[in-house]
């Protein structure tokens, strides 16, 4: 078994690409087997949402950091829609990123109870080149990744996009 350093914490991790290409599957495989550091078994799915493509989940539990170099190493194709998160098994902050083709790659901080947090510096940095109110609300609505949680809602849901108001006006 690994010796943890002290003070580090077992990490779990969670991967849902909601659709990439069926060209990119074998580059994604590769891919995430070399971060792995071993054969990763994906099951794939068709992705109605977006014919011609797959989605599939993975977790893990590790003694290293890897949603960043996941990732990084996703974000590479352009045509992936994914979140990576992963946080310490025993509680404490943990780390989303979100990727689409249109809004690229985001990453928020967040709590044990998944939701996403804004620390202290970037609130004021937001607070300070905000010269308005749409300004402010602008910077924090990019500091939480509304726009990437809109973007990736009817994936998540399995629904059109069209259909998302009606789901959410019930």
């Amino acid at each position: 078994m690994f010796n943890l350093p002290v003070g580090s914490k077992p990490l779990a991790g969670d991967l849902r690409i909601y659709s990439a290409p069926n060209a990119l599957l074998r580059h994604i495989n590769w891919s995430l087997n070399e971060i792995f550091g071993n054969p990763t078994i994906m099951n794939w799915q068709p992705q109605p949402l977006a014919p011609g493509s797959m989605s599939c989940e993975l977790q893990w539990r590790e003694q290293r950091a890897l949603a960043s170099k996941i990732a990084s190493s996703l974000k590479a194709w352009h045509y992936l829609r994914f979140e990576v998160r992963e946080f310490a098994v025993e509680g404490g902050e943990g780390v989303l990123y979100r990727c689409t083709p249109t809004l690229g790659l985001h990453q928020a901080v967040t709590a044990s109870t998944g939701d996403v947090m804004i620390h202290e510096n970037r609130l004021m940095t937001t607070l300070s080149n905000s010269r308005s109110y749409e300004a402010l609300r602008e910077g924090v609505e990019s500091a939480l990744g509304t726009a990437w949680d809109l973007e990736l809602e009817c994936y998540r849901l399995g629904i059109r996009d069209s259909d998302i108001a009606k789901v959410s006006s019930i």
